[in-house]
């Protein structure tokens, strides 16, 4: 665009050399035409400058930014192992509670059957142990009847038939029930 304007001036500026005589506002449109141009190309150069400036400092900041976009990338990277090393840790200490829950689970339904056994080990003791001691009670009584009955009999020296009955009432008053 910009040749254009310059060979439209040229041109522009040829014709009235050829002999025709310019109007002041032709030459004042010319004149207009090549300070645009000037201007134009002025302003090409000043931004020219300015890329070339922008370039240099993008440049500047790339080899500042390298090492930091370097640091970044091994910190990021590093981030990463670690996060899957604690995902790993975390996966392996969830199995091991899983594990663990499951077995204690088992050792505890296992406990709570061998309580049930032995308390139902304890009832049969218990019922036995109170059969032997009312069993026992109801000998040593009787064994004691018997002897107080003996005893009074033969302080009498006659053999009495109603002590047979007071033996029988006597074991009676003190065996318990069931015995």
């Amino acid at each position: 665009m910009m040749i254009r304007l310059l060979s439209v001036t040229v041109t522009a500026l040829q014709q009235p050399a050829a002999g025709t005589a310019a109007s002041s506002m032709q030459v004042a449109a010319e004149v207009s035409t090549v300070v645009i141009a000037v201007v134009s190309i002025l302003l090409l150069v000043v931004a020219l400058a300015l890329v070339w400036q922008l370039k240099k400092l993008v440049g500047a900041l790339r080899v500042h930014v390298q090492p930091v976009a370097e640091r970044a990338r091994v910190a990021a990277e590093n981030v990463e192992y670690i996060s899957a090393v604690v995902r790993d840790d975390v996966q392996s200490v969830r199995e091991s509670i899983s594990g663990l829950s499951g077995r204690l689970k088992e050792a505890s339904d296992r406990m709570e059957e061998r309580v049930e056994e032995f308390n139902a080990l304890m009832d049969v003791v218990q019922d036995e142990t109170e059969s032997v001691l009312i069993d026992t009670a109801a000998v040593v009584r009787g064994v004691r009847a018997g002897a107080h009955t003996m005893g009074e009999g033969l302080a009498d020296g006659v053999d009495d038939p109603g002590a047979e009955d007071e033996v029988g009432e006597a074991m009676a008053r003190e065996a318990p029930e069931g015995a």
